[in-house]
């Protein structure tokens, strides 16, 4: 494939369509298990973030909203939030969130399947609004699929969290290893049937312009030894990058040679540094 040829065809698109007026460079790289180290470096042309990924919305009193769209029905979405939290969404699946959360409450509204894992806060809820449901927690991990007025499933991976039916139905508590789903208007509990949601959605992850910091922290959650930083400004590099099937191990090193960085492995944890 031309990737150049097709680049410039796209930019010539979206500029037709006034998709964009500035540009702003961003790296792209694709990788899989068996080219691990075939890389493409391309300019993607923007106006406030990736064409297809954000949005700009306004929403009560102003407060501009994104929406993050993952149109890709093999990769995960992996996305980082204003708090912290992260969100893999599925392909076909949307997520609309604040720019910045309020100081009281994370409110995000989900249409398709995504799995959340939820930086812990107390004092402000992390609310997902679906079509049938409303799910409230504090800090956890879990699962959430809801296409429609009658489709909704959840489970818990970590932690507990609190499901009640739109518009007033009764709160209902879901603790780990358990699942909740909507049949026949109703919401019915049982015991968790599939225990590798995690591995299944970190299979095949994409990025797009996401921060190294961001990208290496969910790599740290399938990693047998912790990866860290020589220099922390190095946090702040942004990279587009798709890893396939990849391990760990590998995932540092195509990090290192896209962003023409060096790590280096010293048997308790991996150092990536200049």
């Amino acid at each position: 494939m031309d990737v150049d040829r097709a680049w410039d065809k796209l930019h010539a698109r979206l500029v037709d369509e006034k998709l964009i007026e500035q540009s702003t460079k961003t790296v792209s790289v694709s990788f899989s298990s068996k080219m691990r180290w075939a890389a493409s470096i391309a300019l993607l042309c923007v106006l406030g973030g990736t064409v297809g990924l954000y949005v700009g919305l306004k929403k009560e009193e102003s407060v501009p909203f994104i929406s993050i769209h993952n149109s890709d029905v093999i990769n995960t979405l992996v996305r980082t939030l204003d708090d912290g939290s992260v969100v893999y969404l599925a392909g076909g699946s949307a997520l609309t969130c604040p720019e910045k959360f309020a100081t009281d409450k994370r409110q995000v509204s989900l249409h398709g399947e995504a799995l959340f894992d939820v930086h812990g806060d107390k004092s402000c809820p992390f609310l997902i609004e679906t079509e049938p449901a409303l799910v409230e927690v504090t800090g956890t991990e879990f699962h959430v699929k809801s296409d429609g007025k009658e489709s909704f499933v959840l489970s818990v991976l970590h932690g507990s969290v609190v499901v009640s039916l739109k518009p007033d139905g009764l709160p209902v508590s879901v603790e780990s290893g358990e699942t909740v789903l909507l049949q026949a208007g109703r919401l019915h509990q049982t015991e968790s049937v599939d225990q590798r949601l995690f591995a299944r959605y970190t299979q095949q992850m994409q990025f797009k312009d996401e921060r190294l910091e961001h990208i290496v922290r969910v790599i740290n959650k399938i990693s047998d030894k912790p990866i860290i930083f020589a220099d922390s400004d190095l946090k702040n590099r942004e990279l587009t990058i798709t890893f396939s099937n990849n391990t760990a191990d590998e995932m540092v090193e195509l990090l290192c040679v896209a962003l023409e960085l060096k790590f280096s492995d010293n048997g308790g944890e991996m150092v990536i540094g200049r």
